[in-house]
């Protein structure tokens, strides 16, 4: 699994910086897609930072238009890239959730003794 995870990361990285030079309508679902496959096999601390590097992407990569000559293909590639750590993130929320709803239905007797309930 952690190799189809490396391949849907490199994927994304190279359709990010391809992004910066080709225009097509196919490119934002495919960012979605691969970076969703990335983030399949992660852990709940590499998702917080898939989270936070999701919203830096988005919010902060029109910034880079600010540099010279190659400001533009910064900002289309760093924005890219933040599209397919929304993709990541929505998988992992996914992945989350669903392992809350199977928890909280458990029945009782299967629950591990001491096991808290946390609020989603």
């Amino acid at each position: 699994m952690e190799r189809f995870s490396a391949v849907g990361r490199a994927l994304a990285v190279l359709l990010a910086i391809v992004s910066a030079f080709v225009s097509n309508p196919v490119i934002a679902p495919l960012l979605l897609l691969f970076g969703g496959i990335a983030a399949i096999g992660n852990t709940p601390e590499r998702n917080v930072k898939n989270y936070q590097m999701a919203i830096i992407l988005v919010v902060g990569s029109s910034l880079l238009e600010a540099v010279p000559y190659i400001g533009a293909q910064l900002d289309a590639i760093f924005s890219s890239l933040g599209i397919a750590f929304v993709g990541a993130s929505m998988v992992a929320i996914t992945i989350t959730l669903e392992q809350r709803i199977v928890r909280d239905w458990m029945s009782p007797s299967s629950k591990p003794v001491g096991q808290v309930k946390t609020a989603l």
